[in-house]
């Protein structure tokens, strides 16, 4: 088979009629020119009908030398001779004119012929032939225009219909071949240096460590995964690193606590999570794979496979260990959607994959191309995520499938980002689905254990990780991030700074806005924060034979999460028993409701828990007569224990802006929910990672 020709010659080879008509024309055989056109235009269009890839310029093309033949030849006209120049540039004008007009330049057409399908909806793409055909369409017209000065003109017939056209084509030509290769990367240039807004210079680390215990490299400002995986890294690295936590112990909504209670002269003791039960990036490429494989502390930790149980009505499906197998069941539950559940999983997989490939080059995380070469090599090396980043998974999920419950049976899964699926890309729900395709797991001894590990690594590495000592102020100097007030009033200075705090609060409450431009502080103080949640943890006298992540809407649209990790680490609960965590969301208008300081706040929080309780006596018959311990927790408790704005889970809503790594404020960087990629343990690992590689790249 021979090799592809190019779009490029392509557009020569339409060209190759009026090549054929100028050249006899200039020779006077006005016969033989138009026929040699007319039978060029209709081999060329015969050839394009039987590939099914017909082009406006040919068929205007075809057109024009049709009704030339027709009015020079058969009626014996004038006209065409007189006015050959005009009518040819009018019809090619028009042609691109008209082209640009419908949607679909002509060059657009041409160009498609070379790039895979993924390309063409890129509106740069489209832009670039755009931009060609108008000029393309410039010159026609201008050469039209020199056509009808010829008309007047008859003594210099030769520059205006000849000399000076046949100019303008060769440099329409050479632009032609020039523009696409220059214009997109600088387009695409300008938009890798707009995704560093603040571009001011980073900090220099001298080969010796500060001295004294009030002086650091680098302090972090909160123990979220987020800013213990930016410490843990620029620890090992050999930066002398702080970390600043307001709660008593590290990770944040990963961290875990235990109960103790006495029953019939027994000590029982169970053990619960702040947040964290399922934690996906543990495949082979995942980004917490690599954050463990790079601190060389894989073996610290033992990860044990979760299992999900899904209830809406109508359907309770236990989600089985391969994604093949979620396949094969689905498809027997839908069998009307078979081949679509096979489609869809495939995509979705490929989706996967690929925000995955390359992760060797950029420290273990998915990044964005860095590159104007990468970005337009995207398409090609990552062409299912280029097909889907930028559309609603609702959307893709309309695309594929008719059944109403099959759609809300793979909303599921948005819980984990959002209380509002629509404001979720397939290309951000892709990672969760790496739950169905490697797996999402639990350490054993909890979530903590993960925050732990961590914690100790950076102080193997001569870190020190302060509990209790939240924040009061970062200091600013000269523009600049210094160090950090605690809240007893001790300064402790740094080269760099990151928070891993909240957004809002890192900018309103420890920044400030004087050190802030105008325009950052309205994006920051109009930013939407997520959903909260409501929780109930439970200790109870016996095993429930449910997965250990169980998911259930009810008809009425309520939702419950019934999480019970002791059944994937037994030792959380004494034997016989389970630890059992009830959670719910909390929309951001119902969150901002609940206040510690109202007098009816113990009992609203109460009768809140009872519901919840009576909700998953539905999937536990009877739970309330074997609860043991019980204790709940509102959107306030989130609040004061995440220190969160209104208690958010995930930081800034889904679907809209999130403020860069690198903050206005010179050496003040941002880790964790509230940037780049969001919310859960495998998007905070990335952004720490991202953070830490800003601050001092590893050597």
């Amino acid at each position: 088979m021979g090799e592809k020709i190019p779009g490029m010659v392509w557009i020569f080879i339409g060209f190759v009629p009026w090549i054929l008509y100028w050249a006899l024309l200039g020779y006077g055989l006005w016969t033989e020119a138009v026929t040699a056109g007319l039978a060029a235009a209709l081999v060329l269009n015969a050839y394009r009908f039987r590939q099914r890839q017909v082009k406006t310029m040919e068929l205007v093309t075809l057109a024009f030398f049709a009704a030339h033949f027709a009015v020079t030849v058969v009626l014996g006209s004038p006209l065409f001779k007189t006015c050959s120049a005009v009518l040819a540039g009018a019809a090619l004008a028009l042609m691109a004119w008209g082209t640009l007009l419908a949607g679909s330049p002509f060059t657009y057409q041409y160009a498609r012929e070379d790039w895979p399908r993924e390309y063409w909806r890129h509106p740069l793409f489209y832009r670039t032939n755009a931009l060609i055909t108008a000029v393309w369409g410039a010159i026609f017209t201008f050469n039209a225009a020199l056509g009808a000065l010829a008309l007047a003109w008859p003594e210099a017939r030769l520059w205006l219909t000849v000399v000076v056209p046949n100019a303008a084509i060769g440099a329409g030509i050479a632009f032609s071949l020039l523009f696409p290769t220059w214009y997109p990367k600088r387009i695409l240039a300008r938009e890798i240096a707009a995704r560093e807004s603040y571009r001011w210079p980073d900090p220099v680390f001298g080969p010796a460590r500060p001295a004294g215990e009030a002086e650091h490299d680098v302090i972090v400002v909160g123990a979220g995964i987020g800013g213990l995986t930016a410490a843990a890294l620029l620890a090992r690295r050999g930066l002398k690193v702080l970390v600043a936590e307001q709660h008593h112990r590290p990770g944040g909504f990963c961290t875990s606590w235990e109960r103790h209670v006495r029953r019939d002269g027994e000590r029982l003791r169970y053990v619960f999570d702040a947040g964290v039960h399922d934690v996906s990036g543990l495949g082979p490429r995942g980004p917490v794979t690599n954050l463990l494989r790079r601190l060389e502390i894989g073996d610290r930790l033992e990860w044990r496979r979760v299992g999900h149980e899904y209830v809406l009505p109508g359907i309770r499906l236990k989600v089985p260990g391969t994604a093949e197998e979620l396949v094969r069941a689905l498809q027997a539950r839908f069998p009307a959607e078979r081949e679509a559940i096979a489609a869809f999983f495939a995509e979705m997989e490929g989706v996967y994959r690929d925000l995955y490939a390359g992760v060797e080059r950029t420290g273990g995380v998915p990044c964005p191309p860095r590159t104007p070469g990468e970005m337009l090599a995207y398409p090609r090396t990552h062409p299912y995520t280029f097909r889907w980043m930028d559309l609603p998974y609702t959307v893709m999920l309309e695309r594929f499938f008719q059944d109403a419950s099959l759609k809300r049976f793979l909303l599921l899964l948005t819980g984990y980002l959002s209380d509002r699926p629509e404001a979720l890309t397939a290309a951000q729900m892709a990672p969760l689905f790496g739950y169905y395709f490697d797996g999402g797991y639990y350490p054993v001894g909890g979530s903590q254990a993960l925050a732990d590990v961590l914690a100790e690594l950076i102080e193997a590495h001569g870190g020190r990780v302060l509990l209790r000592a939240p924040v009061e102020r970062i200091l600013i100097e000269g523009g600049r991030a210094a160090g950090v007030i605690l809240a007893g009033g001790q300064v402790h200075r740094a080269g760099a700074v990151i928070s891993n705090a909240d957004v809002r609060k890192t900018f309103l409450e420890l920044v400030g806005r004087e050190h802030l431009p105008p325009d950052f502080m309205r994006r920051i103080e109009d930013l939407e924060f997520s959903t909260s949640a409501f929780a109930v943890f439970l200790g109870v006298d016996f095993v429930p034979d449910l997965e250990p992540v169980t998911l259930v809407h009810t008809e009425d649209g309520r939702g419950l999460g019934i999480m019970t990790p002791s059944r994937v680490d037994p030792g959380l609960a004494p034997p016989g028993h389970a630890a059992i965590t009830l959670l719910t969301l909390v929309p951001r208008a119902k969150a901002t409701t609940w206040d510690r300081r109202m007098p009816d706040y113990a009992r609203r929080k109460r009768e809140f828990g009872d519901a919840l309780i009576i909700l998953a006596e539905l999937m536990l018959p009877g739970l309330r007569e074997h609860i043991v311990f019980r204790e709940e927790a509102s959107p306030a408790t989130f609040a004061r224990y995440a220190w969160t704005t209104g208690g958010a889970i995930y930081g800034p809503a889904a679907g809209q802006w999130r403020p860069p790594a690198k903050s206005p404020v010179e050496r003040l960087y941002l880790a964790g929910a509230g940037v780049f990629p969001g919310a859960g343990i495998e998007a905070v690992v990335i952004s720490g990672t991202l953070a830490a590689d800003a601050v001092y790249p590893e050597r």
